[in-house]
């Protein structure tokens, strides 16, 4: 396939939510454009498959292939497109609470970008999304709700359908309903064979649902059921901290304490500091003692484990590992599922990233 055929593959796998296909379609276009001199295509190549990675919960590939999106395109005289890469960033960085860095990728746009554009539409929602961890949420409500008119078709509807979480949450806070936009959400959601969506539908579903009914409970509790295991852990600490936050307000705390406490730890191996910090106040509020959180795989693993994963992320084999710390390989098997599990990771390659 030429690589103009695998963006837009690429690009209909993300339309219809199957994440990784997308991305394996992207990351071949990129492999191919590269290796046929078609450099023009990679920044679009590489815009689809940082979505992909978003999607996934894969934040800091995202940001890495959006940064290298930049330099593509600043090489091939696409300044527009590194204006939507830059926009990526600002997105990735304030998903993450990173004010200073979403602001700074914000500043790299500058005043270039044209109204209604990709870039304007990703730094809008970047700034809706630091809007609502401050708690503006009417100032999170008005950027977020006018990335595209929906019924009109006009402006960016896919950066508007994807922050429409964010959209929904901020505007539950303000007391208000943003029926179009969660509409159009809810039915791609469920057109589609993605869990992550569904997850995300039903989130938006209970932040929405009458306060104190049992509508929100059991939205929260479809949203935890359908949230991937393996490539959703942000979102579904997401979710478990804003359901605890729920049922703290309800006045059950001990219910409230299971969902923050899981929030918390997935947050901190994450490196998501502020929101680890966000789900520790919220415990506090469930009257839980809660000291300083965690620093990420440090503090979750025993010393011997913890050896025995930073052995894994320099390269070395189960075999090497257990010659050098005297145990047999049976041992070092057995350390190292649990480190997969304590630290929600599935491969050796997702260990050493999360260790780097």
């Amino acid at each position: 396939l030429t690589p103009g055929a695998l963006v837009c593959a690429a690009a209909a796998a993300l339309l219809v939510a199957v994440d990784g296909p997308a991305h394996r379609l992207a990351g071949r276009a990129v492999d191919v454009a590269r290796s046929r001199g078609e450099l023009s295509l990679l920044p679009r190549a590489l815009e689809l498959r940082a979505v992909a990675e978003y999607w996934l919960g894969r934040h800091e590939a995202a940001a890495e292939t959006a940064r290298e999106g930049v330099r593509a395109a600043r090489d091939t005289g696409q300044h527009a497109c590194a204006q939507v890469h830059l926009g990526i960033l600002a997105v990735l960085a304030a998903v993450r609470a990173d004010r200073a860095g979403a602001l700074a990728r914000i500043a790299e746009i500058g005043d270039g970008a044209a109204p209604g554009s990709r870039p304007d539409a990703y730094a809008r929602w970047a700034l809706g999304v630091l809007d609502l961890i401050d708690g503006r949420y009417a100032d999170a409500v008005a950027r977020l709700s006018t990335l595209a008119r929906t019924g009109t078709g006009r402006g960016q509807v896919l950066v508007q359908v994807m922050a429409t979480p964010y959209l929904v949450e901020a505007a539950a806070h303000d007391g208000r309903r943003p029926a179009a936009a969660l509409a159009v959400f809810d039915h791609w959601a469920s057109s589609t064979a993605s869990p992550s969506r569904r997850a995300l539908a039903a989130r938006c579903r209970a932040l929405l649902a009458p306060r104190g009914g049992p509508e929100a409970e059991r939205e929260f509790h479809a949203a935890l059921r359908l949230h991937p295991a393996d490539t959703d852990r942000f979102e579904r600490a997401r979710t478990e901290l804003l359901f605890g936050r729920e049922l703290r307000r309800r006045r059950r705390p001990r219910d409230a304490r299971a969902h923050l406490h899981r929030a918390r730890e997935t947050f901190t191996v994450l490196g998501a500091t502020v929101w680890a910090d966000r789900a520790g106040e919220e415990l506090r509020a469930a009257g839980e003692s809660v000291g300083p959180a965690p620093n990420g795989p440090e503090q979750l693993l025993t010393g011997q484990q913890l050896h025995i994963a930073r052995l894994v992320a320099q390269g070395a084999t189960n075999r090497e590992i257990a010659t050098r710390m005297s145990l047999s390989t049976r041992t070092v098997d057995h350390h190292l599922r649990n480190v997969f599990h304590r630290l929600g990771v599935r491969s050796r390659t997702e260990l050493a990233r999360l260790l780097a």
